[in-house]
């Protein structure tokens, strides 16, 4: 029996927090985000489509709070044949 197709596409999204950056260059730290957030951040995100993805990741990560998106990527299913050796 062959595996059911997912309804739904995983991406991953690169993101930091521009206000974070700034402050930590200065060596002090934002009110609300940590230190962290100066560096790019690996999210993955289940969605249909990139428009999805920017709608729920800006739900949660505002650009006018300062987060910017450098990338997202479809993260493709890997499957393989039982029957083959590696």
């Amino acid at each position: 029996m062959h595996k059911p197709l997912r309804a739904t596409n995983i991406y991953e999204v690169v993101m930091y927090n521009r206000e974070v950056r700034q402050l930590v260059e200065i060596d002090e730290s934002h009110p609300r985000w940590d230190d962290g957030w100066a560096d790019s951040r690996y999210i993955e995100i289940p969605a249909l489509n990139i428009r999805s993805v920017i709608k729920k990741i800006r739900s949660k990560y505002p650009r006018r709070s300062g987060f910017k998106i450098l990338a997202i990527t479809e993260i493709p299913e890997f499957t393989y044949d039982k029957r083959e050796k590696f």
